[in-house]
């Protein structure tokens, strides 16, 4: 059984602001770190799949615990016998491993991620206790690009490289029987527990409605070169072809996204969607949002 992972607010915002406006060198080394790391979260999604109705997969988590901070989980995997809790890096390239630090060759240095991977395991098995659980937790560091190498890295049972991850799964296949309803307690208790994510304000860029290209956008290729006909449009750049209030939702679900304090009203997403559809058309797709 699996929670699906949604593409997060940060990465959909500046994939919005890249279509509509323009990026700096710097935003726009920002919008591909969050596109490579959704990207390394879905690969091992993929992997994952593999596993039974056993194994309980929760992607995402931003727990709230009443007596402490709210922390993050990239991917959580309740069995029988133990929580698996995954920090999940998609690095590429060479890398030298030290116990602060990894150094990519030459001379660019990250934190060790099981600096980090420590500090959710802890808070973790202290949510658990505030909620009376006792279970075991097994915390990893995750890496999962193919084209990732660690040089001198320690043989530790929390550090999971790429050629390691297929038989990592295969063991917890293999070793998992079916939950009993105190799993499904936890699992319960942690969706109780969990609020929605935020933005990183200060990552976004300032940003305001004049300053955004207008229009209605392909859905495939977010090309605005469309040529939109009585109930389809058909996409000048790639060929897509999908109904004209396809693309109108997603063109409302974005302005939601951009301005969640605006309210939405035909006029301005008359606006928005630069007067390339009837008012008439917006209100009626307005209504199934309402």
């Amino acid at each position: 059984m699996e929670y699906k992972r949604e593409k997060p607010v940060s990465l959909k915002i500046m994939e919005s602001l890249a279509k509509r406006g323009e990026l700096t060198p710097k935003e726009r080394q920002y919008l591909q770190q969050l596109q490579k790391g959704f990207a390394g979260e879905r690969v091992f999604d993929q992997m994952s799949t593999q596993l039974s109705k056993n194994c309980l997969i929760m992607n995402d988590l931003l727990l709230q615990p009443d007596a402490s901070n709210a922390f993050q989980i990239d991917s959580l995997i309740l069995t029988n016998k133990a929580i698996y809790l995954y920090e999940i890096k998609n690095y590429s390239g060479e890398y030298c491993y030290g116990e602060e630090m990894l150094l990519k060759l030459p001379n660019f240095k990250v934190s060790n991620p099981l600096i980090q991977v420590q500090t959710t395991k802890n808070k973790l098995i202290l949510f658990l206790k505030e909620l009376q659980y006792d279970i075991d937790v097994k915390a990893y560091v995750t890496y999962v690009n193919p084209e990732f190498t660690l040089f001198n890295a320690p043989r530790r049972e929390n550090i999971l490289l790429p050629t390691q991850l297929n038989k990592h799964f295969t063991t917890l296949e293999n070793q998992s029987i079916p939950l009993t309803a105190f799993h499904k307690k936890i699992a319960a208790d942690f969706a109780a527990h969990q609020i929605e994510p935020t933005p990183f304000k200060n990552d976004i860029p300032n940003y305001s409605f004049s300053d955004l290209r207008k229009g209605i956008c392909c859905e495939k290729c977010n090309s605005f070169h469309l040529e939109l006909q009585r109930i389809k449009y058909h996409c000048c750049s790639c060929m897509y072809e999908r109904s004209i209030n396809s693309a109108l939702l997603a063109s409302i679900k974005e302005y939601q996204l951009l301005f969640p304090d605006n309210n939405l009203n035909t006029e301005m997403l008359f606006r928005w969607c630069n007067k390339a559809v009837t008012k008439k058309r917006i209100r009626r797709v307005l209504n199934t949002l309402l």
